[in-house]
């Protein structure tokens, strides 16, 4: 009989680099892609309010998930974490609002 120890499988990537890039990196393209380079017409208004919706979400999803993941891994730093989680969250309801009021102003002045 032999004896094994335990060991913790190592992840390839860091969990935090993941959280940052799902919080600031992927949103930041998003938003990028959707944005109208040339003078917005209604169609533009309304797919850079969306990109601003998923990109918002995503950077909210991101920052839980790794709060969740930190939480998990009793790490003694993970209340930071959570405080970040809700800092962006709250950010992006702001995001999300002001997108939503632009839009109809903008579709409200076509």
């Amino acid at each position: 009989m032999t004896l094994q120890t335990s060991t913790q499988k190592q992840s390839a990537v860091s969990p935090v680099l993941i959280g940052f890039v799902g919080m600031i990196v992927v949103p930041f393209f998003i938003v990028l892609a959707t944005n109208s380079w040339d003078a917005p017409d209604t169609a533009d208004f309304v797919r850079m309010a969306f990109g601003t919706v998923i990109a918002s979400t995503l950077a909210s999803m991101a920052a839980w998930w790794l709060a969740s993941n930190r939480m998990k891994a009793g790490r003694s730093d993970r209340y930071w974490f959570w405080g970040v989680a809700g800092i962006v969250t709250l950010s992006s309801i702001g995001s999300i609002s002001s997108a939503a009021e632009t839009l109809l102003v903008q579709l409200n002045n076509s």
